[in-house]
This record gives C-alpha cells, structure tokens and sequence, in this order.
C-alpha cells in the first residue's frame, strides 16, 4: 500500500509561492480592469467632445444667420429704429444673447435694452473692436465682461460694407454661461466634464465653476498652449483637413487628470473633455476590494475576474453606441453577463409627448403612473403586483433598474423573470446604461429639434411615422401645412417679420393639437402635423379649427400687421412614408390651386 509522506514543512513551502500567485493574480485583474476602463473613458471623452463640437457649431450658425438678416435689415434703409427694434426682439426671445449692438460708419454705438456711446475713441477701444476685419469672416472675440450685464461673453462681429463705401460693424454679445448650460450635461465616469480654452490667451471660456472662468488653465499652461496650437494645424494638413484628438496629463490641487483635447473649431477655442484618474482607479479598486476580501477562494477570485473584466468589455461597447436599436442590443447581452432573465423591457422618457415609450417592443405608457410606480432610486428585484407593462406577470421576480440624469427619471429597465441575487455589478451596469442613455437623448435632442420654433424636424417626424406604420397604428394622419403667400409677407414686411410668421404658426400648431400629436417644421413655411382622429370627419374638423384659428390670427410687430392663411393638405397614414407623404402633399397642391386657405383629403388610388 502507498503511504503519502506529507510534512509541514512542504505546506510551509507552498505558502509564498501561493501568496505570490495570488498577489500576481490580483496584480494582472486590476491591470486589466483599468486597460478596458482607460479605453472606455477616452472613448466616452471622445463622444463627448463630438456632441459638444456639434451643439458649438449650430449655435455659432444661428449667430451668423442672425447678424446676416440684421445686416440686410439695415443695409434696407439704414434705419436705426427699425434694426433696434429687430435686434431687441431677438434679444427678448433668446435667453443666450446680451447685447446685440451697431457701430455705425461715424463709431456711434447703438444697441439693445437703450444703450448709446458718442465716444468713437472708447467705442473703437471695446474688446470687440478689430481694426484688420474683413467681410467675409466674422471677428469672434476674446472673453470678456459685458459692459451692461457684467455677464462673461464673447463678441461675435460681423462688418458690413454701406453703399456710400463706408463700413459699420454688427455686435452680438453670447452669454457663456448659458452657452454652457447644456454641455454642462456631458459627463465622463463620476466627475469628468467639458470645458473650453481660448487658444490665444490661454483663459478658460467655459467650466462647470463659473469661477474658473477668465482664469489661466492648469491643464494647458503658456508653454504647452503654443505647441498644441501647433500639433493641431500640422496634424489638420497631414490628416486632408481633418483635425484629431490628443490626449494631456497634469496635476490639479493634488489630483492627476487627463484631458482629451480638440484644438481646431471655428471659435478658436479649444475644447476640452476631462476626467479624474482616481475615478478610473476608484472603478478598478471598486471590483478590487470584493477581491481582497475572498483572497483565499481562488475560484470565486476567477469568478469575480471574469465577471468584471467581461462587464466593462460590454460597457466599452455600450458607450461606444449612439443609435437606439446598438444601445438595446449592447444592454441585453451586458445583463445577460449578470443574471438570467427572459424579456428585457426598456422604456424612455419622450419629451415631445410627455409620455413613455418601448420603441422595440411598441409601448406607451403614461408619465404619472411611471411616477407613481417607480419611488426609489435603486436597483430592485422585486414582485410588481400591478405591472405597467402587460408582458410582466405579477408572480414573475422582475430586476428593475430605475434610470436618472439630474435627479428626473428618463427610463427604466425591467428584466423579467429575472434570479439575480447580488446588485453589485448591476449597479455598474446601471452606471454604463445610464450614461450611454443621457448621450443618445441629448444626441437626439440636438438632431430631432427645429431650432426656431422649438418643434421637432423632419427626421424626427419620420421615425414616429415609421413606427406607427409598423405598430399598425389606427386612425393616424398626416397633414403638411403651408403658409399662403409667405414670399410675398417676406418681400413686404422683411424677414425677420416672415420669422415671426412661422414662430406664431408653431404656437399655434401647438395650441391646437396635444402632445400626443407630433408637430414639426418640415422645412421653411412648411409645416406637419401627425395626429389622431376617430375618422376622417374629425381629422377634417380638427385641421378645419386650427385653419379657422390662423385665419382669425394677425400677426403685428411695430407698425407692421399681416392676416394669414394656410392651406391644408392631409391623408390617413398609409403603409409606407413616402406614399403617406405623397397623398398629403398632393392634397395641399390641390388646395392651394383652388384659392388657397382651404383643407383637403387626399384620396388614397388603387
């Protein structure tokens, strides 16, 4: 018979080794765990900077469109009145701007809200003031305290060429700090945010503490700032144009950060998209610490290894989707990482109809009683005994993950029939499901909204189309809506007037249709409206009352007063898009052929 010799001495032996693999072990998953966050964070930085370039440039185009019609609007008939009372009102409707100003030929100064300067030497000193512009290009300025609201500002100016041959300049002061409101929203993990550095002084124009602002940047110091600006052009040659993004490391009051960087967009700022590198370390020692505790179960160590390392690989993938339908597919194969379940429900928040929606599996729910099931903000597993969604059985163990931005609920996540017995790495999961969601909404809040009239766009109208075709949604139509004449309220009354014409038709659009309806500008005078009605009758009597509400309706703006029209052109939604859209623009040919300010049925043909 074999009889094992076992001593002491050879467990003592195996101790070290032991404890060395274990340590070496613990070594290469922290390693790895920060390699797959690391990748994450700079891609979701990158992101980040992509919507902020996006948001800078579509403001910066308003701005340019604005100073245009003000241009044309006093280059008319060089009436200060009239381009004050033009500037005024567009100061009055747009929480962005400060100031909008006229320095004329003599270096008179006029501008909004009754401001008036005779001093041609303290006007031409003004840090708006450039002596080398041009009329092709407008001066964008340096930061700067506005004079009449001591609001942080930059000045967008614009020269205009008179017909004596003299030149006046237009003044748009842009408030930063509202500016930044919005991309305020951006974060990278826990505390990264975006910021802006003007790449001439080296000053921070926009930071999430107001009181940053104006002051030099840490991040990028005089001696770096000369060698980015640098990079940057000679990366854009190389690149046909292209600029790239570049990465900076630097310590700030203790703390190592890094910041990916842009410095090429047309304000001459460079932006920036920053994050802690605690934070990444906080993520990598997070999983670490369950780790530490379970050092002498090396397969349960294996476990939670795999596990993490396979969670932030699904969540690099999540971060990295921008479109619904890769968000919905990156979040069922992460959960199904993390516990069994056999239906996923993803319901979001619609700001256009107040409601909540399921888009894949065609759901819509009612705001208040979300509200009122959902009253904590954590993950639950949990029994509903009375489900919003019939899929959901009241004896099915259900994982629900509420999802938040800023303290208000924008969707919840429900895994049905679901055994998870540990919320730990679903909160994770909630992390990464929570940002991906907040980037695609604002995403699409930037791509789905008419910027004038605050109605949604063509693309957006689209897409619900689109989905209700394929939900098979009864008594839905579509009417395209056109103002009559509005090239002749342009000639007479100006544009800017014309663009209190469209603003009034889109209140009025919606005043009289609710927020089940989706009401879009579909592009210049054009509008349309996708609605419900019981039949035909009350889609004809509902387009009827809101003809009847802009006949009645004058528009005035000084001494200037119009009465409108619309034609009307509508159709049950059909079975594709474009046949939807066809019947209904044939319908509005037909009404405004016959004497315009009428509503006509398109009647579907074989």
């Amino acid at each position: 018979m074999l009889h094992l010799n076992l001593q002491p001495r050879l467990f003592i032996s195996m101790i070290y080794p032991l404890l060395a693999l274990l340590m070496f072990s613990l070594m290469y998953i922290g390693y790895s765990d920060y390699k797959y966050i690391k990748t994450n964070t700079y891609q979701q930085a990158e992101n980040n900077l992509d919507i902020a370039n996006e948001y800078l440039d579509q403001h910066l185009n308003a701005v340019n469109n604005q100073l245009f019609l003000l241009g044309e609007t006093y280059k008319y008939n060089y009436n200060l009145t009239d381009f004050l009372f033009s500037a005024q009102h567009i100061l009055n409707n747009e929480d962005k701007y400060l100031e909008i100003g006229l320095l004329t030929a003599e270096n008179e100064y006029y501008a909004t809200n009754y401001v008036y300067n005779a001093d041609a030497d303290d006007n031409r000193s003004r840090p708006w003031f450039n002596e080398d512009m041009d009329y092709e290009t407008p001066f964008i300025s340096s930061l700067y305290k506005s004079e009449q609201t001591q609001k942080w500002t930059v000045a967008f100016v614009c020269l205009l060429k008179l017909n004596n041959g003299q030149n006046a300049r237009l003044i748009l002061e842009l408030d930063i700090l509202g500016l930044y409101d919005k991309l305020s929203l951006l974060k990278t993990l826990m505390n990264g945010y975006v910021y802006a550095v003007d790449s001439k002084t080296g000053q921070i124009v926009m930071h999430p503490n107001p009181s940053r602002i104006s002051t030099q940047s840490i991040s990028l110091p005089e001696n770096e700032l000369e060698r980015v600006v640098s990079d940057a052009e000679s990366n854009k040659k190389l690149n046909n144009g292209l600029t790239t993004k570049n990465v900076i490391n630097y310590t700030y009051k203790g703390q190592t950060k890094f910041s990916i960087y842009q410095a090429d967009n047309q304000l001459g700022w460079i932006l920036l998209s920053n994050s802690n590198n605690a934070d990444m370390k906080y993520k990598v020692l997070n999983i670490g610490v369950v780790s530490f505790v379970l050092l002498a179960l090396i397969g349960v160590l294996s476990m939670i290894y795999f596990i993490s390392s396979r969670v932030h690989n699904k969540g690099q993938v999540l971060s990295a989707s921008t479109r619904l339908e890769d968000i919905y597919l990156a979040l069922s194969q992460m959960a199904s990482e993390l516990t069994h379940f056999d239906n996923m429900f993803l319901i979001i928040y619609n700001p256009y109809n107040q409601q909540f929606e399921e888009p894949l599996h065609n759901l819509s729910l009612n705001a208040e009683e979300v509200y009122l099931e959902i009253k904590q903000d954590k993950v639950e597993v949990l029994k509903i005994q009375d489900p919003l969604i019939p899929d959901i059985l009241p004896h099915q163990t259900c994982t629900r993950i509420p999802l938040y931005n800023k303290g208000e609920l924008i969707g919840v996540l429900y895994l049905t029939n679901s055994n998870l017995k540990s919320t730990q790495f679903m909160n994770i999961f909630r992390n990464y499901a929570q940002s991906a969601l907040i980037n695609m909404l604002l995403t699409q809040k930037i791509r789905s909204e008419d910027a004038m009239t605050q109605l949604t766009n063509k693309v957006y109208l689209r897409q619900q189309m689109g989905c209700q075709i394929r939900c098979k949604t009864a008594d839905s139509y579509l009417a395209m809506i056109d103002i009559d004449d509005f090239k002749l309220i342009n000639d007479s009354f100006g544009h800017l007037f014309g663009d209190r014409v469209i603003i009034k038709t889109a209140d009025m659009l919606k005043h009289y249709f609710n927020h089940r309806a989706v009401t879009s500008r579909y592009g210049g005078e054009e509008f349309a409206v996708l609605f419900y009605a019981s039949d035909e009758l009350q889609a004809h009597q509902k387009l009827e009352a809101f003809r009847c509400g802009i006949e009645t309706t004058a528009v005035k703006s000084d001494l200037k007063q119009c009465n409108l029209t619309v034609s009307i052109g509508f159709s049950a939604l059909r079975d594709s898009i474009d046949k939807t859209i066809y019947d209904a623009d044939r319908a509005l040919y037909l009404a405004k052929n016959n004497n315009k300010n009428k509503v006509y049925q398109s009647v579907e043909t074989t």
